[in-house]
């Protein structure tokens, strides 16, 4: 006698519950720190609250619409071989486009760059400049560079979905032109969003695919030693002398956001209801075509009592501008355009945005990387892919099967 049994359907999507899970594991390790380590200002209820704001936004545009997955696993049976053959000649040229433009700016800057006595002169001036709105970069190089995050996420994508050699090169280099793209404002927000989806995906393969994550493990925290480079060539730090006191700066850069957002929250400005931080790339584009718009830099926020910092997670850059209600809303219909978007998509280009969203989430933990205009020129890059990839395919297809039928 047989008995049957219903076989379970292979998981293949986000679940709704991901950012909420995002946000408990978050809070739970910077309570943790904060009862070991004596941290400036103490994370308060309140604080706690508005943090979870856009998860709850992010879970609740995922529930609703639940019926349209972003995936993280290629289709088992088979993937769409003309779609797959064009994100793959989209990946490959963005990719090598991209590392040339770096070779560009690269020499670019140390053509124009003012002599320094060391390297550590040399990264800290590139920091200075950062920070003071007078990057050494031309804008028709800094835009195109920020496309690095698409390249990335797509490069990533095909990888997963191949295993190829020749896309793990391919992933290789899109993850230099990020380290590359960092360096020139010796800064490490391109890496750690990479460090971020990397880890999401180790989490994933070890729960879903049942995978040894011991050796992927090891490739993360070699890119997560390398991420520090920024950081210890503008500060000088001596790799082995001072290792300690780097190890605690990251300890302190990691777990301290909920603090510095329960002391924002004291002293709280009224909302400017125009997104001034949240659409600042939009703002900074238009300063330079209306004397009246002010261009700002993302360091632009004064510094909270806590190490000094000015990252006050999602939550606080939203709130500024739109208030508690904007921390839910915002999150939410970013998140219900990218599932409409993405389910519109072919299945790499969904796993590609897919990816974005993951590193997007958990970057909020510190801010919002959409006030950056590299992150916002990839996302809508990446999110332009499905449309063109529908007319230059679909479209061609079904026109050229009315003609053959004619």
């Amino acid at each position: 006698m047989y008995i049957l049994t219903k076989r379970k359907k292979p998981i293949e999507s986000l679940d709704w519950k991901y950012p909420l899970i995002i946000g408990f594991l978050y809070t739970s390790l910077c309570l943790l720190y904060e009862s070991i380590f004596d941290v400036p200002g103490k994370i308060t209820l309140l604080g706690v609250v508005i943090f979870f704001l856009p998860y709850i936004g992010c879970s609740l545009a995922l529930f609703i619409f639940r019926s349209k997955p972003l995936y993280l696993e290629k289709e088992r049976n088979h993937l769409n071989k003309k779609k797959r053959i064009f994100i793959d000649l989209v990946a490959r040229n963005l990719v090598t486009i991209l590392f040339i433009l770096q070779i560009i700016t690269w020499l670019y800057i140390w053509s124009t760059a003012e002599d320094t006595s060391s390297g550590q002169e040399f990264f800290a001036m590139l920091r200075n400049f950062s920070v003071g709105m007078k990057s050494l970069v031309p804008i028709w190089l800094s835009y195109p560079n920020g496309l690095c995050f698409a390249g990335f996420c797509l490069s990533f994508s095909i990888y997963r979905c191949t295993k190829k050699l020749k896309h793990l090169f391919l992933l290789a280099l899109s993850i230099l032109n990020i380290f590359l793209n960092d360096l020139q404002t010796s800064a490490r927000a391109g890496m750690a969003f990479v460090i971020f989806i990397l880890v999401a995906t180790l989490l994933w393969d070890w729960r879903v695919n049942k995978k040894n994550p011991l050796g992927y493990f090891s490739v993360i925290t070699a890119v997560s030693l390398f991420t520090q480079s920024p950081k210890v060539l503008r500060e000088g730090y001596n790799i082995f002398s001072e290792s300690k006191e780097l190890f605690e700066s990251i300890i302190h850069y990691s777990f301290s956001y909920l603090n510095t957002l329960s002391e924002l929250i004291n002293r709280l400005p009224e909302p400017n209801w125009v997104g001034e931080r949240t659409l600042l790339p939009i703002y900074n584009i238009a300063s330079r075509f209306n004397p009246y718009i002010t261009r700002s830099a993302i360091h632009a926020l004064e510094k909270s009592n806590v190490w000094g910092f000015n990252n006050y997670t999602m939550a606080g850059e939203i709130i500024r501008d739109f208030s508690y209600a904007g921390c839910i809303m915002l999150p939410f219909l970013i998140t219900a355009i990218i599932i409409s978007i993405s389910n519109k998509s072919s299945r790499l280009v969904n796993i590609s945005i897919t990816h974005f969203f993951i590193g997007w989430m958990i970057y909020g933990v510190i801010t919002n990387i959409l006030m950056m205009g590299g992150f916002l020129i990839s996302l809508i890059f990446l999110l332009s892919l499905g449309p063109i990839e529908a007319l230059l395919i679909d479209h061609f297809a079904i026109s050229r099967k009315g003609v053959q039928t004619k």
